[in-house]
């Protein structure tokens, strides 16, 4: 290698470095994001993640200038900065050369894998001129590029609120949080089967104090950043258990499901935190679904291991959030307590458009059934997507073509309209 690849922290110090820099006319920061779309060799793991990322390594040393640097980051995402281009055009250009290099097969030894990458690009000065708003603008642009034909996108203004808005983010959320400001809302999951909703995903909403809602991605992110992740996520958990000891008292029967960022896994004193949550709103443990990223679980699979059993043990039911998207190989998934896949959106929304994502999905529903386990389709929209999926022989869905996620009242309305 030569001296592209960098440590993040090391390309966060080079990345303002050039901005200080009276030299640097313009910048580019892009973040890519990797998808294996063979995810049958993935799973199998025939070839392991490390490998294919050594190659893509090699495959962005071919593309760089002399100047450009990259650094891997957590996710299993690439962030790139790319000193003075030309012009704002040219961070375009270059996301459409990586994209198509990293499209191209990769053969290690006698196997092939694909990658599917998305690329989210934020300018400077065009989009901003400060480190930490460039990367925020392009993870912005990131999630706007998964849905993007070309796979890119290039930040806009108009993709948020006024940077102004950013200022004491952080610090406003820790007050919410603290001030009880914050809300949960629930999403039906529908039996494909019987048509009836069996559970619900709490999903957190907030608006700010200067009147806007903020994206959800962009409350977790920023809870992350600040370290209110743990905090933020026991919140969401103890009003979801609130809400469904409502939901009983109305006479709804269903499971209430609950997102977990990877480092509160860490927290030895989980289960029991947990436990003591269940115990205070009496809500049997069966009915509490705790949903953790693929990617999340096979980072630190021991310790992982260790406590995704003692939260089972609970009678805790345990779900694997995004299933398709990261590396987790049949080996893992053999030695994992779960209940359950949750097959990522992006596949179900592809899933009429591209052979390869229906196969996909074909695949995920075959495997998650031969572990007896049940398969939960996240992003159904409109009635052709929820056919085939029920001829696929999915178990659950999710998604517009219900309903959004709604306010408790809103919710238990919702419930006795479809019951």
């Amino acid at each position: 290698m030569s001296g592209h690849l960098l440590a993040h922290s090391e390309l966060i110090s080079f990345l303002r470095q050039k901005l200080d820099s009276p030299s640097t006319r313009s910048l580019a920061v892009l973040i890519i994001e990797l998808h294996r779309t063979d995810r049958l060799e993935a799973i199998t793991g025939s070839i392991s993640s490390r490998t294919i990322l050594q190659h893509i390594d090699l495959r962005l040393e071919t593309l760089l200038r002399d100047t450009d640097r990259f650094a891997h980051i957590d996710g299993g995402q690439i962030l790139l900065v790319l000193p003075n281009l030309a012009n704002t055009d040219h961070s375009a250009l270059a996301a459409i050369k990586i994209i198509s290099e990293l499209k191209k097969p990769f053969t290690i030894d006698t196997h092939s894998t694909l990658i599917r990458p998305y690329v989210g690009i934020a300018n400077f000065p065009d989009n901003a001129k400060d480190g930490n708003q460039l990367l925020m603008f392009a993870d912005i642009a990131l999630n706007n590029a998964a849905t993007n034909e070309h796979g890119f996108y290039v930040y806009q203004a108009k993709d948020i609120i006024e940077p102004k808005t950013y200022i004491g983010l952080e610090v406003e959320l820790e007050k919410a949080l603290h001030a009880n400001q914050l809300r949960v809302n629930f999403q039906p999951q529908i039996d494909m089967q019987t048509g009836r909703c069996i559970s619900a995903e709490a999903l957190v909403r907030w608006t700010a104090p200067w009147g806007e809602e903020i994206n959800p991605s962009l409350v977790v992110n920023t809870a992350e950043d600040s370290g209110l992740i743990n905090p933020l996520t026991m919140w969401i958990l103890n009003t979801a258990l609130r809400h469904a000891a409502s939901f009983v008292k109305a006479g709804l029967n269903i499971g209430i499901s609950v997102n977990l960022p990877p480092k509160i896994l860490e927290d030895e004193e989980l289960p029991q935190i947990i436990q003591q949550a269940l115990d205070i709103w009496n809500i049997p443990a069966e009915k509490l679904s705790l949903e953790i990223t693929e990617g999340s679980m096979i980072q630190n699979i021991e310790p992982t291991l260790l406590m995704l059993a003692k939260l089972r043990e609970l009678g805790i039911r345990i779900s694997i959030d995004d299933f398709g998207t990261g590396y987790s190989s049949l080996a893992y998934l053999k030695r994992l307590p779960v209940q359950e896949l949750k097959i990522d959106i992006l596949f179900v929304r592809n899933i009429h458009n591209s052979v390869g994502d229906k196969q996909l999905v074909r695949t995920i529903i075959e495997l998650a059934h031969n572990f007896a386990l049940l398969t939960v389709a996240e992003g159904v929209e409109d009635q052709a997507t929820l056919a085939l999926l029920r001829e696929l022989g999915c178990d659950i869905a999710q998604g517009y073509l219900f309903s959004p996620a709604l306010p408790e009242g809103d919710f238990i309305n919702w419930y006795r309209q479809h019951a």
